[in-house]
């Protein structure tokens, strides 16, 4: 079956997150997802609410609908790894330590909004992660990723030939909604062949006007088209920023 699915959510079991994971399952079934893959804050959890996250992902997910437990890791101040599909806490240590732990646990280890280290990043942690963040809705742009999120991405596989691209919401509150999404072939609507899926690089992510295969491929019409878009885009946030400040 044909299915679409969200990275990187946070529910209320974030201090940034203002829905519940029950909450979260149902808006995204009414957009059309068949999956959730969350990345609560580490910092936010400890036993007692891990054990939540485990079972209320496992309390709305059915044949139709999964939500696959996720933990996102501060390795350093600005450094953030997301580990999809991790149930237990990795006591904080370096980022490959950190990502040798995810993998421990059958995760899957993104590196998260690496526009907030400038896409530059140690080989080690490159060479460990499984993939980066092509597009963090958070923030890269709401509606198309960044040009220089592309090049940065291509500079990062020069290091790791084999890193993988995510596009992922990071989401938090519904006005921050985009409609992005990883497709992909699965033969059930659970954890396993999800991840499987992710790791395999089996998947392509879709937005209404991009769209990037696993490993961030954009065809040249599109990435000439975005680099066009980009520009004007910046220019109407650059107005709007002097027309606010002359109206205040």
């Amino acid at each position: 079956m044909r299915a679409k699915g969200a990275l990187h959510i946070h529910s209320q079991l974030s201090h940034d997150g203002t829905l519940t994971i029950a909450e979260l399952a149902s808006w995204y079934r009414g957009k059309g997802y068949q999956f959730l893959a969350m990345g609560e804050h580490a910092e936010d959890l400890n036993v007692a609410k891990v054990q939540a996250l485990v079972d209320e992902s496992a309390r709305n997910s059915d044949d139709k609908f999964c939500v696959i437990p996720g933990i996102e890791f501060a390795v350093t101040r600005h450094m953030h790894i997301v580990g999809l599909g991790v149930t237990r806490l990795i006591p904080p240590n370096d980022p490959v330590t950190v990502v040798h732990e995810i993998h421990q646990q059958g995760g899957f280890a993104i590196l998260a909004h690496p526009m907030r280290i400038g896409w530059q990043c140690a080989a080690d942690v490159l060479q460990a992660i499984d993939a980066a963040e092509i597009w963090n809705v958070g923030y890269d742009g709401k509606y198309l990723p960044s040009p220089v999120a592309l090049s940065g991405f291509r500079g990062m596989q020069q290091l790791n030939p084999n890193l993988l691209a995510v596009a992922s919401h990071d989401f938090h509150r519904t006005a921050s909604y985009y409609d992005l999404g990883i497709e992909m072939e699965v033969a059930s609507l659970s954890r396993e062949p999800i991840l499987q899926n992710l790791q395999n690089g089996r998947y392509v992510n879709r937005s209404r006007f991009f769209r990037a295969d696993a490993r961030g491929r954009v065809s040249p019409i599109r990435a000439g088209l975005l680099n066009i878009i980009s520009r004007q885009l910046r220019h109407i946030r650059k107005a709007r920023t002097l027309f606010l400040r002359f109206t205040a």
